[in-house]
């Protein structure tokens, strides 16, 4: 098919795009360098997975989110469009294989890496071996220092130009101020300015800000009157727990869902509240990537976001289906002094984030010079427990060294575990057909998951224990015997975050960070953090302007829904 309309409806059943879709496949389709800024739930993978299957060739995915390639893949291939995955769970065999198939099997259609990967020598000699049909760099807003979430490791990206210098390449990106804009097209060397920006005015969404001490209260009105499903985000796990209990007893429909939970049990409770089965959830941001729920009519914030861009972001999983939506922010005066406070808090300095990096290395037993492209699970709170550090402190020094490359820091938990045969199709033939008593667990494995062999699959270890009538933890035992002999890479479903080495462990007094660099990240965390306290302290303003105009939409109207507003009424 050579139609963006026919693979539109043939892998995704729509039978038309969204607004600027088609615009930007077709930029894309010319042979142009594309930058998409498109708010969430705007159908931004669209625009790169169209264009490539009418594209002969692979579309390599640049994304720093483990957790969202993953479910990327997952999505494509239950399609049937071949997609895969070079992520740290795999050794550097697997990734070798990985890279052969999408040169040599004509039917991989996507192949989705991390920046940090991106500038293997590895994948550089592969990348220049591959048909490449177009370069998608998603999240692009990392790749500018003037950005929300800069990662140096997209500095890198363009290199990969030279090795296709007649691919295009489609960035995009959910948020952008104007300076970002300009910086992701000048850093990623687009031939032209090509920029496609849908409005981020949403018209249907009504933004509020509400000084009231009694958050439970204004909570249980607003979801009283309001049809449909709600989110209640806020920083605190407990504090997710604690809210969820107290309106429970006030006769409200409501579940709590952070990262501490166990993988089932969060993919349970996301199951529920999207079933309508649970009207609300209270969350941590760790809720709301990927999920595309039309019917949300309230999105309540009772913390501060960290900024406008993540603030814009979570409001925007209201309204998904054009009906009005409310965004509510439930704050009191003590929220803002702990907002700044954390603010100061949030640059550890080059000692500390030094400090953080060798405890977490020594807590992991790991040796100098070891531990390249080796992945960890990470307890940071016994870690912190062990060497004296505050774990706030130490989060936010993981992702400073994060940013500077040296580690990749995966904080998002996986919700399922992978396995994927490491044993040759001989080795497991004859291992299947011995009287061996995990041969029965093989059986059921290669029964219930048919591309083991090619590539890391989601697997159940529920699912395999009722269909070989053991139990769950004879399952996962059986699973890490296999692990341990070789036969597979399993790799269990976690609540805990990984570490991968991207370079060896170095001694602290050769970790280097550049004071231009730190001074910079420092101004720009600062100048968004006042940004967020503008926005949520201003008296004088429509809301939904506001918002426009850090976005670079100076023309705004006023909506006439928002708090200010209503005021003026």
């Amino acid at each position: 098919m050579s139609n963006p309309h026919e693979i539109l409806e043939n892998y995704w059943g729509f039978k038309d795009f969204r607004p600027l879709q088609l615009d930007i496949i077709q930029s894309v389709l010319d042979g142009k360098d594309t930058l998409a800024i498109l708010p969430t739930g705007g159908g931004k993978s669209i625009c790169f997975q169209v264009p490539a299957l009418v594209k002969p060739g692979v579309c390599l995915v640049v994304s720093p989110l483990i957790a969202l390639m993953k479910d990327q893949v997952d999505a494509l291939n239950k399609r049937n469009v071949k997609a895969l995955c070079a992520t740290s769970e795999f050794d550097a065999s697997q990734i070798d294989a990985i890279f052969d198939r999408a040169i040599y099997d004509e039917d991989v259609k996507f192949l989705y890496l991390s920046p940090e990967r991106l500038k293997t020598d590895l994948a550089k000699a592969r990348i220049a071996q591959m048909n490449v049909s177009l370069l998608a760099v998603d999240e692009a807003h990392c790749i500018s220092e003037w950005g929300y979430d800069f990662r140096p490791p997209y500095l890198e990206i363009a290199e990969i130009r030279t090795l296709i210098p007649s691919t295009p390449v489609i960035a995009l990106t959910a948020s952008a101020t104007p300076l970002v804009k300009k910086d992701i097209q000048e850093k990623l060397l687009f031939k032209k300015e090509n920029l496609f920006q849908k409005s981020f005015k949403r018209d249907n969404l009504v933004y509020y800000i509400d000084w009231d001490e009694d958050k439970l209260g204004k909570i249980e009105r607003i979801a009283k009157k309001q049809k449909g499903s709600g989110i209640v985000y806020m920083r605190s796990r407990k504090g997710t727990e604690r809210i969820s209990r107290e309106l429970k007893k006030r006769g409200l429909s409501i579940d709590f869902y952070h990262a501490g939970l166990d993988n089932e049990i969060r993919s349970e409770k996301q199951q529920r509240w999207m079933t309508g089965e649970c009207k609300i959830i209270a969350a941590t941001n760790a809720f709301g990537m990927g999920i595309d729920k039309p019917n949300v009519r309230f999105v309540v914030h009772v913390d501060i976001p960290d900024t406008l861009e993540n603030y814009y972001q979570e409001c925007g999983r209201g309204g998904r289906d054009g009906n009005k939506a409310f965004a509510v922010s439930v704050l009191t005066k003590k929220d803002v002094s702990n907002y700044i406070d954390k603010s100061i808090q949030a640059f550890p300095s080059i000692d500390e984030i030094k400090r953080v990096y060798e405890a977490t290395a020594s807590f992991l037993r790991l040796a100098t010079g070891s531990g390249k492209d080796e992945t960890f699970v990470l307890d940071v709170e016994l870690m912190c427990q062990q060497y004296n550090l505050d774990v706030r402190q130490a989060l936010l020094s993981l992702k400073f060294v994060e940013r500077e490359g040296y580690i990749q820091f995966n904080e998002s938990s996986d919700y399922y575990s992978t396995v994927i045969m490491k044993a040759s199709y001989e080795q497991v033939y004859h291992f299947r057909s011995s009287e061996h008593k995990l041969a029965r667990l093989v059986d059921a494995l290669l029964r219930s998951y048919s591309r083991l062999f090619d590539e890391s699959s989601s697997i159940s270890e529920w699912t395999l224990a009722k269909r070989t009538k053991w139990s769950k933890d004879n399952v996962v035992k059986g699973l890490e015997w296999l692990h341990e002999a070789e036969y597979i890479t399993y790799n269990k479903a976690s609540n805990l975050p990984k570490v991968t080495y991207v370079c060896e462990r170095l001694d602290k007094k050769n970790l280097r960070f550049s004071d231009e660099h730190y001074k910079l990240r420092k101004e720009v965390t600062q100048n968004k953090s006042e940004a967020m306290l503008h926005f949520i302290e201003s008296t004088s303003k429509c809301r939904s302007r506001m918002l426009l105009e850090y976005f670079g939409e100076l023309d705004a109207e006023k909506c006439g829904m928002c708090d200010f507003c209503l005021k003026q009424v």
